[in-house]
């Protein structure tokens, strides 16, 4: 925040994914990160055996792969060698009669056509027999990719990001192509600006094939959306037209979710060299009808689509296991082109691995999709004596298979999927990555958010929980599918939507929580922040005071004795000491040089935010009991914390001489709350937690000093809690109120003492727990008072001390040194606190 001048949510997003070091920070928003082609190992042999193929003559032949990132690759390497005078033309294996990668018959094809070189893309990294037979058929050939490798590798010139050292290993197929085709441009002295028109299609290869949105694949993504909104590619302009977009609002969420799958539907349904055709395209006429044609393609792979999910949701039923460690499901004629996103749907839908496979006669191909801290591609190999093949990465792989050993696959997957993970290892509900409420729900936020962007696979877009919110004007949109509402969350207002659902089932004055996104709404010319809804979680509407066991407060001998130290006008040794090392310091009068590190915010939602960190915290207030009530107790506390973590603890008085006792113990790994006072009384316990929120202002130089003197301290600059914390200072040291109920009390009891006097001083004689209460020092003060204004009497010490009315007359409560002594300290307090918030 302080050194990169990003707002709260911001910078908490940033921490909470693990980027801590501004300079990282920096560089990972302004995603500069770029590495020349030069820096794969190999790189220049294989632009010395593409350029003599060229020199030579002879015809270099393009082997793809089917997918979005294949096509892409495919037109990038077969754009840039006809620009360098080659005769070039590609081959693009069916995915359903040839499957994945280098195949023997595919070879034996291109030899035939007269092929002299053929340069894989994304494919042909494990094809080491089908490489031998290239080679024995007279081809050259150079393997291009970013798969998985495996033991042995092809006997060939290789440029991969890893077996190649490149400092940046996840780039996909396309990226690699682009590289290569930039080694080429430059070593023929053509105009650089020509890589730049590649970036569109490296752009939606990266996010079509679910590469981390990391280092240097954030700079080629982000210029990639920016070279495709100039649509200067035919066959680019009319997929997007196709696809209901308009160029100039283009995202690289729309490359995943909208233009992807066009070119996907292709490869699973259709023809994959479509999509080649069509970014070859120098017509537009021609890439609007090829356009069209993958818009048909992509409206039939959803319809079988349903229906093969469909199947292998009756498929998992039938497997009558409700907790599975990996979900591996089968049926005849599934259609091979989809099994790949329908298990996806189930990773989603069921939070555990899982392999579609599509059974054809004596033959079976299945696609995998892993979840988080998996390694999938690891876990298959464990399973390879019972495959015919396999391939892929770490999140996706495809399979090859015999239907008979289908039912021994799926037990040894299970076992090696456990291996890694555990029992019960499942994905993990949605979390969220910052906390935002009020008036920071606005268009600046929502600009900013747009900083991280291009977001998908690790830099998944930003999650807000906006706590203690309502959601208010509730209306169906979208014939009914969808909805739209007002989120209000303390002083401000956000439009809102959630898709695929029409409504929440909570009351308009029903306090929630909401995780939801927070974008920028492009809508007739007009930009508007609108948060984008997930999930509604109703806020518990327990009375906060019950489950007071929550809550530590004295036990009765400790009362007892601090009420003595009190009564004898005491103050602790440590803030003795501690007012004499303020007195010694320059400007020592001057809150701002006692102030700790200042943090803007609604008080629940920077509160929110540092308890679901997870870290120990102790939290200063005016009014600790007041605090607690407002925050839920320690079920709206607790709500934040996260799992494992002790439920929050309550402090509203401590030992005047030691740090012990449950509320101490808690500390060390959990939460407390005190407040200003309190911790005066017990200073030590601010040594004990690492971690300080001021939430309210302090109201002296003394209570200032002692709060800021934790290893971190954070102060909360709310004008809210300034109010709080002035009207905190009138309730403890205008008495007139308290001290009428106190006089009232007493009188209809008589003389009292013990556990009745603690009870009727701390105002807890309703039957509250008296520890709970107002402090033996708060309570010493209202005793003294009335002793001083000739109202009652006190004889006797600790618990044995009695208290009894001695007078019935109307008192001049001036006549009290100390009463007039509080009113003296309540206006020094509120000038601090202005002086200290102005």
């Amino acid at each position: 925040m302080q050194d990169l001048g990003l707002s709260r949510p911001l910078a908490a997003t940033l921490a909470r994914r693990g980027i801590t070091d501004p300079v990282e920070a920096k560089g990972f928003l302004e995603g500069r990160e770029s590495h020349e082609p030069g820096k794969f190992e190999g790189m220049a042999g294989v632009v010395e055996e593409v350029r003599a193929a060229i020199d030579d003559g002879r015809k270099i032949t393009i082997y793809g792969d089917f997918d979005a990132d294949g096509v892409a690759a495919t037109t990038i390497m077969v754009t840039a060698l006809r620009q360098l005078g080659a005769e070039c033309d590609w081959f693009i294996p069916d995915r359903i009669t040839e499957g994945y990668g280098l195949n023997p018959e595919a070879i034996e094809e291109i030899a035939s056509r007269g092929t002299g070189l053929v340069v894989t893309v994304d494919c042909g990294v494990t094809s080491v027999g089908e490489v031998a037979l290239a080679r024995k058929l007279g081809m050259g050939i150079v393997v291009t990719d970013h798969h998985r490798t495996e033991a042995v590798l092809p006997d060939c010139r290789i440029l991969h990001p890893v077996v190649s050292g490149y400092p940046f290993v996840d780039l996909c197929g396309a990226a690699v192509a682009a590289k290569l085709a930039s080694a080429l441009r430059q070593a023929a002295g053509l105009d650089p600006f020509l890589d730049e028109a590649d970036l569109d299609l490296v752009a939606l290869a990266t996010v079509a094939d679910v590469m981390p949105l990391i280092g240097e694949n954030r700079r080629l993504v982000r210029e990639g959306v920016k070279v495709a909104r100039r649509a200067q590619r035919p066959g680019m302009r009319a997929l997007i037209a196709e696809s209901g977009l308009e160029a100039a609002q283009l995202s690289a969420r729309d490359f995943g979710f909208r233009l992807g799958p066009r070119i996907n539907a292709a490869g699973r349904i259709y023809r994959a060299d479509a999509g080649v055709e069509l970014f070859l395209s120098d017509s537009p006429e021609r890439a609007e009808e090829i356009a069209s044609e993958l818009g048909r393609a992509n409206n039939e792979r959803r319809r079988i689509e349903r229906e093969v999910e469909a199947a292998a949701e009756a498929a998992k039923r039938e497997l009558g296991d409700d907790d599975p460690a990996v979900l591996v499901v089968a049926g005849e004629g599934w259609h091979p082109g989809v099994v790949g996103i329908v298990a996806s749907r189930l990773v989603r839908r069921h939070g555990v691995p899982a392999v579609v496979i599509s059974i054809n006669g004596d033959t079976a191909r299945g696609s995998a999709r892993g979840i988080p801290g998996l390694d999938l591609h690891q876990a298959i190999a464990a399973t390879s004596d019972l495959l015919e093949g396999f391939g892929g990465h770490a999140a996706a792989a495809g399979l090859q298979i015999l239907p008979s050993r289908i039912d021994d696959f799926r037990v040894a997957l299970a076992e090696a999927v456990v291996g890694q993970l555990g029992v019960g290892s499942t994905v993990t509900p949605d979390s969220f990555d910052a906390v935002a409420g009020g008036e920071e729900l606005a268009l600046a936020l929502a600009e900013e958010i747009e900083t991280l962007e291009p977001c998908g696979k690790e830099n998944p877009t930003v999650s807000l929980l906006i706590p203690n919110a309502r959601i208010t004007d509730l209306r169906e949109m979208g014939e009914g599918k969808h909805c739209r509402f007002s989120v209000i969350s303390g002083g401000g207002r956000a439009a809102g939507v959630s898709f695929g659902r029409t409504g929440f089932g909570v009351d308009e004055e029903a306090a929630v929580d909401v995780l939801a996104e927070l974008n920028v709404n492009h809508w007739n010319g007009s930009s508007q922040p609108q948060l984008v809804v997930r999930e509604v979680s109703p806020v518990s509407t327990a009375d906060p005071t019950e489950g007071s066991s929550e809550l530590v407060g004295c036990e009765p001998g400790e009362w007892w004795s601090r009420l003595e130290v009190a009564m004898g006008g005491q103050t602790p040794q440590k803030i003795d000491r501690l007012k004499d090392e303020s007195e010694t310091r320059e400007s020592a009068d001057s809150p701002g040089a006692l102030a700790a590190t200042s943090i803007e915010g609604p008080a629940e939602v920077v509160l929110a935010e540092l308890l679901s960190s997870g870290e120990p915290l102790l939290i200063i207030t005016s009014d600790a009991r007041s605090r607690w009530n407002s925050l839920g107790g320690a079920a709206g506390l607790g709500r934040l914390r996260k799992a494992g973590i002790d439920s929050v603890r309550g402090l509203w008085a401590g030992s005047p001489t030691d740090a012990s006792g449950p509320f101490a113990e808690g500390l060390s790994e959990g939460v407390g709350l005190s407040d200003h006072v309190t911790l005066a009384a017990n200073p030590d316990l601010v040594g004990i937690c690492p971690n300080t929120v001021v939430l309210d202002p302090a109201a002296s130089p003394e209570e200032l000093l002692l709060a800021s003197s934790a290893a971190s301290t954070l102060r909360l600059v709310d004008p809210a809690g300034l109010v709080f914390a002035e009207k905190a200072s009138a309730d403890r040291n205008l008495l007139t109120p308290r001290l009428r109920i106190l006089y009232r009390e007493l009188r209809d009891a008589g003389e009292v003492s013990g556990g009745n006097l603690q009870r009727i001083l701390t105002g807890t004689s309703s039957g509250d727990d008296p520890g709970l209460g107002s402090s033996p020092e708060d309570s010493s003060i209202l005793l003294r008072v009335l002793v001083e204004a000739g109202l009652a009497r006190t004889e006797g010490r600790a618990d044995a001390r009695t208290v009894s009315i001695v007078s019935s007359e109307k008192a001049d409560l001036a006549q009290s040194t100390l009463f007039s002594e509080q009113m003296r300290i309540h206006k020094k307090e509120i000038a601090f606190l202005r002086q200290l918030n102005r």
